[in-house]
């Protein structure tokens, strides 16, 4: 139990502890050669919006994505696996690629740094795509490992641009794209040693795409509500303008960022407990109605299937609640220390119990699609994303107050729902 509590932390928390120690590292390097304020707030700013934009524009695809690779592996038609990759990086940054470079371009910036911004965005999207082969071919470590080696060519090579004289922002975003390249040669590397190589066709995905378009959705939709809330908040009076185009509200972006975290560990206990006891009640369901057991022996085993399912559900929202309690009381205090003023301390104890809804929701929409219930995940999804944005709007019109109640409320809502 413990290696397996180990190992899902790894897979799942590590890449996100790496990148999270990546972006303060960097901002220290800057710090440490005397950088402004000014220059230090459009690193972190820029890189958040890239890591953002590129994780949520990829999170729209990999539902399906791992869809296809899991019936690529079931039909033995593995040949097809590595093939969709470049088909799937071909149409993403074909599609992408423009309306990313539009937005950058668009920005108040040297030229050098919108170049270097939107090969980062390309690369970063390729790699967080990458991610569901990898996972096909349970190389965790290789994962972590990469963004270890990832994070530390970063870091030496801003110190070694910084030293060298190189301007701070020049040398952080230089650095920066520099780690991505490292982890997408690695990684590809990979892939291409472990996949056999078939013949590349850009329409390869095209009559999956029409059988599974919903998943799609469901992915696009869930990015929405994941996001949608932050982004809502950017236009509020609270909000700072870092220049046209990009802005953030130092308040709730700092709050969310930190409550955000607190679901980990659902990551873990969903992957190691909850994922493995209902996957064999599931199983043995299944099993009796193909290998023609009685009806009686059939109605047996969905009856310890939903009693599984159900009871799985309350033990990781228990577990998650407890986890929240926890981060409300104690945590907060800490927070305070850190800088967090009264009102940030109120914004960041509604996020937690809204992510306490998250992890019910996220469980639940999962769960339907082990029943390849996709339009009801797809309904699920879109609860979220329209409840998520216009109660975050509608929290607006009552004062700072009341931010974060909108995305309580929202997941609370689809949770509900789904359930």
């Amino acid at each position: 139990m413990l290696k397996a509590y180990s190992v899902s932390a790894i897979v799942t928390e590590g890449p996100l502890f790496l990148n999270i120690i990546l972006l303060f590292a960097l901002r220290l390097m800057l710090n440490l050669f005397r950088a402004s304020y000014a220059v230090q707030e459009l690193y972190l700013v820029t890189t958040t919006y890239i890591m953002m934009f590129s994780m949520g524009s990829a999170n729209t695809v990999l539902m399906f994505i791992s869809r296809f690779i899991s019936d690529c592996i079931y039909e033995k038609r593995r040949k097809d696996i590595l093939p969709s990759f470049f088909t799937t990086i071909f149409w993403m940054l074909l599609i992408l690629g423009p309306v990313f470079g539009i937005y950058i371009f668009s920005l108040d910036k040297p030229l050098l740094h919108k170049i270097l911004n939107l090969l980062q965005f390309l690369v970063m999207l390729i790699v967080w795509i990458q991610m569901a082969y990898l996972s096909a071919i349970k190389k965790y470590l290789l994962v972590l490992l990469g963004f270890i080696a990832a994070t530390l060519g970063s870091i030496s090579f801003s110190l070694i641009f910084l030293f060298a004289g190189m301007e701070e922002l020049t040398a952080v975003f230089t650095a920066s794209l520099i780690g991505y390249l490292i982890l997408l040669i690695l990684y590809i590397k990979e892939m291409i040693q472990y996949f056999p190589m078939g013949d590349v066709n850009l329409f390869l995905l095209f009559p999956h795409l029409d059988k599974y378009k919903d998943l799609l959705l469901t992915g696009f939709l869930t990015t929405v509500g994941m996001y949608g809330h932050t982004i809502v908040f950017w236009f509020s009076e609270y909000s700072t303008k870092v220049m046209d185009h990009m802005a953030y509200c130092m308040k709730y972006d700092i709050s969310n960022y930190f409550a955000s975290l607190t679901i980990l560990p659902f990551m873990v206990t969903f992957v190691v407990s909850m994922e493995v006891d209902f996957y064999e009640a599931y199983r043995k369901y299944f099993d009796t109605i193909l290998n023609e057991g009685t009806y009686d022996d059939i109605k047996a085993e969905r009856r310890n299937l939903t009693k599984t399912l159900f009871r799985e559900l309350a033990h990781v929202f228990e577990v998650q609640c407890f986890i929240e309690i926890i981060c409300i009381t104690f945590l907060a205090n800490l927070l305070s220390v850190l800088g967090f003023d009264l009102e940030m301390l109120v914004i960041y104890r509604y996020l937690c119990i809204g992510y306490c809804f998250y992890v019910l929701a996220k469980s639940v929409i999962i769960i339907l699609m082990y029943f390849d219930s996709r339009i009801e995940a797809l309904k699920v999804s879109a609860v979220f994303a329209v409840t998520s944005v216009a109660f975050s709007i509608a929290t607006l019109f009552f004062g700072i107050e009341s931010y974060g109640l909108g995305f309580v409320a929202a997941l609370a809502a689809t949770a509900l729902y789904g359930i």
